[in-house]
């Protein structure tokens, strides 16, 4: 490949070039994409090449017009980028160093033609230099899927659009994962009914393109209009309309999915079209059930869920074979488990049957692969087993977000801290605005006793949505931590500020405040807890906790034997939760670990 000439214009370092008014970065001349944003904070870092640039600097030089609303994360996103194409380390750096809580700088020497090198803060050897930048060229190109406007005039036919753009998403993620990046469902569908600009929301996603579309149905046809745009210059690449019959629904899916990639120059795999189709279902009314599903899924709720449940067993009702609605059953009868709304190991039993059916079906389905995960790890102790459904699940689909969740707090759970938030890093670059994983990471960071950090996460989560209750009980107990039980207890309250009066919300209050020292409303709250699981179902484990705070290890001991028998949620974090510090001195603790077949695979924190 022919060089090009250096740029009168042009600023160098190390075995790159940076032309400032071309808006280029080329290693040994040869260029290099990246996106506009990383190349504005790299053009700034090296206008004072040595200097502090601080993060409000940069939030102006970005957003000058001051509208951006998820700042933090949108300049983090650019930095990455801005590493990944240097093959620099936020750990090592040998170009951009980060000053914590204050900026950037640039340390390696800097020149320009004609002129000697700026003394940079460190030099990279010249092995290092050839290694810098040999990610380059492989940048991955980063979509997001907006929610398809539904057009039908019928609100019962929301389901029908929102399950559109969602397989839109999981089929282009699964496209070409080593190229191409798309955001997921929840950071995209912040955005439905949008009145935010392309550029806003590229910027708020980090994305170089955007997809939207709409979707109109009427009797037995459906009307697809779908557009693709640049977001630099926020325009349109290309512009399509599809209509076909509703039988004909997964050809003409597949055929927009293709017409985006080939837009995107994405190379395409020989069985890429067979892939697209695999786990789906011939049977129209089995697929539909399947969105109302989903739909319902997405609400996030317990209802929700419920009617999830409900129309994923329909759907199979009348396709037996539908492997990826086996999947979706497995994962919603796990995540029943999460609201801790009936006993774990029969709904766990429940979930390992349809998992292992989806696999059976196919074994390529990601969510089979994290719902056995799940099932492995919470029913059946084998850590092993659990860590290689997971790494099935993230390379089978490296664009699902919930896999590299679900891995992280696993990870978490081993004690290894340094994997689980590199994991869950993943899943936050695939779904920044997602509450659920931001709140993952706080819990990532709580149970490694970075409790600052976990605080400061916490936070963030709840300036995105204030009455998002798992951040605020993350928040409650990382106070509780660092001894601030005031401020602890005033979070931990408001948490539990629901009509419900949500166990798992009560149990966290009860151990806040049996941790500041007021037993008797402690017990009080124990006491309601008890007289609420002659109806509903209170997790073993949390009432554990909350003896380990009132000091009573007879009590909690015992409690935790019979999390054991049920399986309780939270039991595969007993060896890192910091609520149960002081039960680990006792012999019993031990015990409790060999009992889970955790030995010496989770190490005691008090030595880490």
């Amino acid at each position: 490949m022919m060089r090009k000439p250096e740029s009168a214009n042009a600023v160098r370092f190390g075995v790159f070039e940076v032309d400032l008014v071309s808006g280029e970065l080329r290693k040994h001349g040869v260029r290099i994409s990246l996106q506009d944003q990383p190349f504005q904070i790299l053009a700034l870092l090296l206008e004072r090449p040595g200097q502090v640039v601080r993060r409000e600097e940069l939030r102006r030089r970005l957003w000058p017009d001051g509208t951006f609303v998820d700042f933090e994360h949108g300049l983090n996103a650019a930095i990455k980028r801005l590493r990944s194409a240097l093959g620099d380390s936020a750990d090592t750096p040998r170009f951009v160093e980060t000053l914590h809580r204050r900026g950037y700088r640039f340390i390696a020497p800097v020149a320009s033609p004609g002129r000697s090198p700026s003394p940079g803060l460190r030099s990279p050897s010249p092995r290092e230099g050839d290694r810098v930048g040999v990610r380059g060229e492989n940048i991955k190109i980063r979509l997001a899927v907006l929610p398809f406007d539904n057009l039908s005039r019928d609100p019962e036919q929301e389901y029908f659009s929102d399950g559109l753009t969602e397989e839109m998403i999981g089929q282009l993620g699964r496209l070409d994962p080593g190229r191409l990046g798309v955001i997921a469902r929840t950071s995209a569908s912040s955005f439905k009914g949008r009145t935010r600009t392309v550029d806003e929301i590229g910027r708020a996603l980090g994305v170089d393109y955007l997809v939207e579309g709409s979707v109109r149905r009427s009797g037995d046809r459906v009307r697809i209009t779908a557009r693709l745009i640049d977001v630099r210059d926020q325009t349109y690449l290309w512009s399509d309309t599809y209509e076909q019959r509703l039988a004909d629904y997964f050809v003409l899916q597949s055929a927009v999915a293709g017409r985006i990639a080939r837009s995107l120059a994405v190379e395409l795999l020989p069985e890429t079209g067979a892939t697209m189709a695999r786990g789906l279902t011939g049977n129209v009314e089995a697929h539909q059930a399947y969105l109302k599903g989903r739909f319902h899924w997405n609400t996030a709720t317990v209802e929700g869920n419920r009617r999830a449940v409900e129309y994923y067993e329909r759907a199979l009702h009348l396709d037996p074979r539908f492997a990826r609605a086996h999947a979706a059953l497995a994962r919603a009868k796990v995540e029943l488990v999460e609201y801790s709304e009936h006993p774990a190991s029969q709904l766990l039993e429940e979930a390992r049957r349809s998992a292992e059916r989806a696999l059976e079906l196919d074994p390529a389905e990601a969510w089979g692969h994290l719902a056995r995960a799940s099932v492995r790890m919470r029913l059946e102790w084998d850590w092993p087993g659990a860590e290689a459904a997971y790494r099935a699940a993230v390379t089978i689909n490296p664009n699902c977000e919930a896999g590299h969740r679900g891995y992280a707090e696993f990870l978490a759970s081993m004690n290894r801290p340094t994997d689980a938030l590199a994991e869950i890093a993943h899943a936050l670059d695939l779904d920044p605005l997602c509450l659920t994983i931001n709140s993952s990471e706080a819990w990532i960071l709580y149970v490694a006793r970075r409790y600052d950090a976990a605080i400061a996460r916490c936070q963030h989560t709840l300036e995105l949505n204030p009455e998002f209750s798992l951040a605020r009980r993350i928040l409650g107990a990382a106070l509780v931590a660092t001894g601030e039980y005031q401020a602890a207890v005033t979070e931990l309250e408001r948490a539990a500020e629901t009509e419900r009066r949500e166990p798992v919300e009560l149990a966290c209050l009860a151990h806040g405040l049996a941790a500041a020292g007021r037993r008797s409303d402690a017990l009080g709250l124990l006491s309601e807890l008890q007289h609420l699981s002659t109806r509903r179902h209170v997790s073993a484990y949390r009432i554990a906790l909350v003896y380990a705070g009132l000091g009573d290890r007879d009590a909690a001991f015992a409690a935790l034997d019979h999390a054991c028998e049920e399986r309780s949620i939270g039991l595969v974090n007993v060896g890192v939760d910091p609520g149960g510090d002081g039960l680990r001195s006792d012999p019993r603790y031990q015990q409790l670990l060999h009992r889970l077949r955790l030995g010496d695979g989770v190490r005691d924190h008090r030595r880490t």
